[in-house]
């Protein structure tokens, strides 16, 4: 569960709560591309640090330099080390004088690229009135744009780029005389941010599996303003066309605490399928989580060795992201499992390895993807009967009068739970003897065991995630402790209304 201060929690109590938000980053540029390009400045201050301006690193030092009313020493501005390093200062100009980056890459970049995105000076409110960008082949210039009349620190100029390996950013004139040209960072495509304002709709949906039988979900649906035809597929200068598969989205969620935004992280999400009717007056997105690699990719990886090796050539083999992250249950690395002949998605053998693994699977808010145990462990966190719209419904699964573990070739592990009921079967090729068998086994039965599932609709707190452990008050008789989140849904209309589903555990 994510991590909020007591004045957020004290507000979730409320009957009336004030504005919440949210916040949708659109990252529009090829994968790859902005990680091996490197920069070079002209007319560089000394504390110049351009090579930060490539990255997404803080830019918080305010340096007291020798420009107009860059001398303040009252604790708002800091005196520059005598020599480097500096502060990931970003491209600074030397004074009285108009500076330029160059951004270089590897090789000709031969797909078209949708423009740049440019932050100049925004610590201290500054911004070039005018500026030119060129995108050049060798010497020869393949784009040249100008732009005039800029008042904007954050500048997403659209162009095509295509055919290059160099882009140039010529600052010609900059908003307050007698200071230094700053470019906090640059960006090869578009990082565009929507609010509140832009978004019609939204839907987050999250669900588990408390033994890894089914893959994990993750899942964003977005509805977005359209009425000015930017994502019109018709539109010759519009966004849809540099749209692609896999783009990173960053999503947060905020609440007005006492009148300043409190923000949480919602997710890391990877564009999956979007629909812009020609003349629509909104667009549709769909994002999904890591998983949105896994699902379609072969495995190619070994067919035999240390659980953790199997995992991390699954993701090799899916081409995921040189920034994904994942944790995997450290004791894995004692386990060994050999994958029978036959083609496997990539998220087949992560979901096996969970599997015999007796862990979980799912992404957390910071994207990671965790393989681990379930935590039990109470979150602290209770939805109220006051703040449901319904009594939580309680239903109870069958009997369960065995579980059923396949093992080897063609061997069985039966563990007997009970003189009636159904039985639960669980065949994952990885686990490969008795033993293994066994535990699986004892760890479906103790899942299973409570037979109670909660479903219920409340005006929903949006830290709460799956597996998420946490009270449900059911009705005037009491509560139900320890119910393990499998399935949450938040949707957004200028407020958070839940559904979830959970078990209780035992």
């Amino acid at each position: 569960m994510i991590s909020v201060s007591d004045a957020w929690k004290n507000i979730q109590e409320r009957f009336l709560l004030p504005e919440t938000f949210v916040e949708i980053d659109c990252t529009i540029a090829d994968v790859g591309v902005q990680e091996s390009a490197t920069i070079t400045g002209t007319n560089e201050a000394d504390v110049s640090n351009t090579i930060s301006t490539l990255y997404d690193t803080s830019k918080t030092e305010k340096y007291a330099t020798n420009e107009l009313n860059l001398w303040a020493l009252d604790g708002t501005r800091i005196i520059a080390p005598d020599s480097a390093p500096y502060a990931d200062t970003g491209y600074v100009g030397e004074a009285d004088s108009m500076g330029s980056i160059t951004v270089s890459l590897p090789e000709v970049h031969t797909s078209a690229t949708a423009g740049v995105t440019i932050t100049w000076g925004g610590r201290y409110n500054e911004y070039p009135t005018s500026f030119e960008i060129i995108a050049r082949n060798g010497t020869e210039v393949v784009t040249n744009k100008l732009v005039e009349g800029n008042t904007s620190q954050v500048s997403a100029v659209f162009a095509q780029l295509q055919n290059y390996d160099s882009i140039t950013i010529n600052v010609l004139g900059w908003s307050l005389p007698y200071r230094r040209v700053r470019i906090e960072k640059f960006v090869i495509g578009h990082v565009m941010t929507f609010r509140k304002n832009d978004i019609f709709s939204y839907t987050h949906e999250q669900s588990g599996h408390l033994n890894s039988g089914e893959l994990p979900k993750n899942s964003i649906t977005f509805t977005l303003d359209n009425t000015d035809g930017r994502w019109n597929p018709n539109n010759p200068t519009g966004i849809e066309q540099y749209l692609s598969e896999r783009q990173k989205l960053k999503v947060r969620y905020g609440l007005d605490v006492d009148g300043t935004i409190e923000w949480i992280n919602a997710g890391t999400f990877y564009l999956s399928e979007w629909r812009v009717p020609s003349n629509g007056l909104e667009a549709s997105f769909v994002a999904r989580d890591i998983f949105e690699y896994l699902l379609n990719a072969t495995y190619t990886g070994r067919r035999s060795g240390t659980i953790p090796n199997i995992v991390k050539d699954a993701f090799e083999s899916a081409g995921v992201p040189e920034d994904f992250v994942y944790f995997l249950y450290p004791l894995a690395v004692l386990r060994s499992a050999t994958i029978p002949e036959g083609e496997y998605t990539c998220a087949e053998i992560v979901q096996m390895c969970a599997n015999a693994l007796c862990c979980v699977i799912y992404q957390d808010r910071n994207g990671v993807l965790n393989i681990q145990p379930l935590n039990k462990a109470d979150a602290g966190y209770i939805i109220p009967l006051s703040l449901s719209y319904s009594h939580p419904e309680i239903e109870l699964s069958k009997p369960l009068k065995n579980v059923s573990v396949s093992y080897g070739d063609d061997s069985q592990y039966v563990l007997p739970v009970g003189n009636i009921g159904e039985t639960q079967t669980v065949s994952n090729p990885l686990v490969s003897n008795s033993s293994q068998a066994q535990k699986v086994g004892e760890w479906v039965e103790e899942t299973l065991s409570t037979r109670k599932v909660v479903r219920g609709e409340y005006r929903a707190d949006p830290r709460l995630d799956v597996f998420d452990v946490v009270v449900v008050q059911s009705d005037k008789y009491g509560e139900l402790p320890k119910v393990a989140i499998t399935d949450i849904k938040y949707t957004y209309n200028g407020s958070f209304r839940g559904d979830y589903t959970g078990r209780v555990l035992a």
